[in-house]
């Protein structure tokens, strides 16, 4: 068990390669941003208080450690291994509908019941009480994997106070993997308290860092899931569009462009099949076989992507927008990333891209009223943090990790890229 205070960190996602043809059992890859999610674990003055807090999102909430559905938790460990499944128990689910009564907001009350469904399922009735602060980078609700990142965090943070993994060794070893997959386990039941049916490539992203190729394979085969942890990073703008967006009708209009013409439709497909094939081959060389010609020819997969997504009719004027602007600055190559429609867009830049041609791109989407931000695509996934030397005393205060205001301060006070100490499974 470790001792509190302590911080964690996940990384969001974006969609690189895939999008649509996924639902259709086609690979889809999917890469980590630097982009992400803070929580501090700390010590209540009160030894029955649970608490949350996550003013991101305007929440905060205690629980009395007594009230809470032990017993119902208590008997399904009983008779099952301490691992996590792959299904949610809904009597347990159930019985911690009375803790949620008082939770109205929708988001708010699935953050409740993701943090609770882990806390009970990992720790023990005999925990004093502890106080979670959570704080994201990520634009939430933007398709950038924020509520898987936060489960990650979740899942950890717990893990970690418990002991359920060790604390990792700083290098990459079969024990640390391992811990990362009990992370990833635990985080994706709490994607299901969330979103009820996702696909997993969220929290194994946000858990294992670098990237995943994900293939669903359907009639009761096991989905193919590969990790490349040792994906080289690549400079990335993300660009808001501020477009909202519903996932759902998207792939009912591909659905219904598929019934109408089937034949142009399922090539279509095939081909973002066949990107997202040769992305998958690219993507597992090594780091000393990576070159300019490798990451031009990654680009190069971005913008032939993006034309056949907009062939299948999933982009929207505002990404078509952003995709203009950054071409006529000659930034790099853009694509849509997700389920189109809206939300945002991704550009892989040039690797001698100007500073000074990204603050003109930066001031004229602004200008427009998107929202641009530079990130690295791949990198590290779960981490934590200790108290040490050359580590700031205010990550561990949870007044101060409340009062930052927006991304930036967050980053400099507490970044996994600024700020000494941090060590990843």
């Amino acid at each position: 068990m470790a001792s509190l205070p302590f911080m964690v960190s996940a990384p969001g996602k974006v969609i690189l390669f895939g999008e649509h043809a996924a639902v259709y059992g086609k690979p889809a890859i999917a890469a980590a941003v630097s982009m992400r999610s803070y929580l501090l674990m700390s010590a209540s003055a009160d030894p029955d208080a649970l608490t949350i807090q996550f003013p991101d999102v305007s929440f905060t909430h205690t629980w009395s450690l007594a009230s809470l559905p032990w017993d119902k938790f208590e008997a399904v460990r009983a008779h099952e291994r301490v691992r996590p499944g792959t299904e949610l128990h809904e009597d347990l689910v159930a019985a911690l509908e009375p803790a949620l009564g008082t939770v109205a907001d929708s988001f708010q009350r699935v953050s409740a019941l993701t943090f609770l469904y882990l806390y009970l399922s990992i720790c023990r009735r005999e925990q004093t009480g502890v106080v979670a602060t959570v704080r994201s980078t990520l634009p939430i609700g933007a398709g950038l994997g924020s509520s898987a990142s936060i489960s990650v965090c979740i899942a950890s943070a717990m893990c970690v106070l418990t002991g359920e993994v060790p604390v990792p060794t700083g290098e990459d070893s079969p024990m640390n993997y391992a811990s990362t997959e009990i992370i990833d386990g635990w985080a994706f039941l709490g994607e299901k308290c969330i979103h009820g049916t996702p696909s997993g490539i969220d929290n194994t992203v946000a858990s294992h860092g670098g990237a995943v190729m994900f293939q669903r394979m359907g009639k009761g085969n096991p989905n193919v899931r590969n990790t490349m942890r040792s994906f080289p990073p690549i400079r990335l703008l993300l660009v808001d569009s501020r477009q909202p967006r519903r996932t759902a009708v998207q792939v009912a209009n591909v659905a219904t462009l598929l019934e109408e013409q089937p034949a142009i439709t399922e090539a279509l497909l095939q081909g973002i099949h066949a990107l997202a094939t040769e992305a998958y081959r690219l993507m597992q060389m090594s780091a000393a076989e990576c070159g300019p010609e490798w990451s031009a020819r990654v680009r190069e997969l971005v913008r032939i992507n993006h034309g056949l997504l907009v062939a299948l009719g999933v982009s929207h004027p505002k990404l078509e927008a952003i995709k203009i602007a950054c071409d006529e600055h000659a930034v790099g190559e853009t694509k849509l990333t997700g389920a189109g429609g809206g939300g945002c867009a991704i550009t892989l830049l040039h690797d001698d891209v100007a500073a000074d041609r990204l603050d003109a791109l930066r001031a004229r989407l602004e200008g427009d009223g998107f929202r641009m931000y530079e990130t690295i695509l791949g990198g590290a996934g779960v981490g934590c943090l200790f108290p040490g030397a050359g580590v700031p005393a205010a990550a561990f205060s949870d007044e101060a990790l409340l009062a930052l205001a927006g991304r930036d301060e967050v980053e400099a006070a507490v970044g996994v890229g600024g700020v000494a100490g941090w060590s990843f499974w």
